[in-house]
């Protein structure tokens, strides 16, 4: 197989799939590396806030979301990167809602 280094560094596909009110942790942080969140989409089951989060740090602000609302991050060079090498990539939900759906991001110095 070939690789074209030119891209960077290979994305990591993982689930994004929480339950509970509060932080939840989507991708764990890795001493010294940056998370760079490239593409993510997620579905909500019930009505409740969303707010992005490097830590305890806010990337986003509060977005609203209703029962089987969506949000989807396209890919556009842009990624949503954690504030701290080290840092979690958090989702905060204001209520105890299914959220599910899957994410790409890297991990870089």
């Amino acid at each position: 197989m070939i690789v074209d280094a030119t891209l960077g560094p290979r994305s990591i596909q993982a689930p994004i799939s929480f339950s509970a009110a509060g932080d939840n942790i989507v991708v764990a942080g890795v001493a010294g590396m940056y998370v760079k969140v490239l593409q993510f989409f997620l579905v909500l089951d019930g009505t409740s806030i969303l707010t992005f989060k490097s830590n305890a740090s806010l990337i986003s602000g509060p977005m609203s979301m209703l029962a089987n609302g969506s949000i989807v991050l396209d890919y556009i060079q842009l990624p949503l990167q954690t504030v701290s090498p080290g840092d979690n990539f958090v989702i905060n939900s204001s209520n105890a809602v299914n959220v599910g759906g899957v994410i790409w991001y890297i991990l870089a110095p």
